[in-house]
């Protein structure tokens, strides 16, 4: 039996890469899109980072690695009753997730998508904060990222632990269910609300394979999808969030207009 290994089982990233960040337009990522990936990770980061689920082991405390489970992965999972690593030692304590199924919440509607909503935001580039507009009292140009309205799904995902002991069960499942009915996601970015529901427990004592503790249960999810770009009225392919200014100043003129009676 082996504990996992973030850096050479699991094969994650050990460290930031820069390359991966997104370009910022006025203090918003451009373009703007909420997808199945990104309700995929922040579930999963959720779990890493905010639980971050821990058992204790030969008076050790060891972090719970928690992976997301490709097809193969959660096949072979299933046939051999738990993960291993490439040495063939099954990997305890462990947690491992899947999105299964989703469908279309009942608040949904065909004529979502020909609809929309602004909101807005102060300060920007086009009207840079300093003293000299504070001193003469410039309106700011407001900002308004329209955006038209998402369609909403129930997403359920099954979840799997594997640890040695039933204690160390006990402590993970105690951790993960009290934070039901709350809103996973992480901070300053999307967020869903979730629910855990019935969780089913077994226990392998074989004769000649390692001990483990299993414990199944599922996650339901209601989330949004906003796709990057979406056909808009006229069957054009149109980006589904843009951005929008106020006018920053009105200049008034007046105009005289003069006649000469001959």
């Amino acid at each position: 039996m082996s504990t996992p290994n973030f850096n050479t089982d699991l094969k994650l990233p050990n460290k930031y890469n820069r390359g991966m960040d997104n370009k910022y337009v006025d203090g918003v990522s451009i373009p703007l899109s909420v997808g199945l990936y990104t309700i995929d990770n922040g579930i999963l980061k959720y779990l890493q980072t905010k639980i971050n689920p821990v058992v204790n082991q030969d008076g050790k405390q060891i972090k719970v690695p928690v992976i997301y489970g490709n097809p193969e992965r959660w096949k072979s999972a299933q046939q051999d009753g738990g993960i291993r690593d490439k040495n063939g030692k099954i990997m305890l304590p462990i947690i491992m997730l899947r999105r299964t199924t989703m469908k279309k919440n009942s608040i949904n509607s065909p004529i979502n998508k020909h609809q929309t909503y602004a909101f807005k935001s102060g300060w920007n580039s086009r009207n840079i904060y300093d003293k000299f507009t504070v001193l003469n009292r410039i309106t700011p140009s407001e900002t308004y990222h329209v955006s038209i309205v998402p369609d909403y799904y129930d997403i359920s995902y099954d979840v799997m632990i594997w640890t040695e002991y039933m204690e160390q069960m006990n402590l993970l499942v105690e951790n993960i269910t009290f934070e039901s009915d709350e809103y996973w996601g992480q901070d300053n970015n999307y967020k869903f609300i979730s629910r855990i529901n019935q969780i089913k427990q077994t226990t392998d004592l074989p004769e000649t394979k390692d001990r483990l503790v299993r414990s199944e249960f599922s996650i339901d999810i209601k989330a949004y999808i906003l796709p990057e770009y979406a056909l808009n009225k006229q069957g054009n392919r149109s980006k589904s969030v843009n951005l929008q200014y106020s006018p920053k100043k009105i200049v008034f003129d007046t105009e005289i207009v003069t006649r000469t009676n001959k």
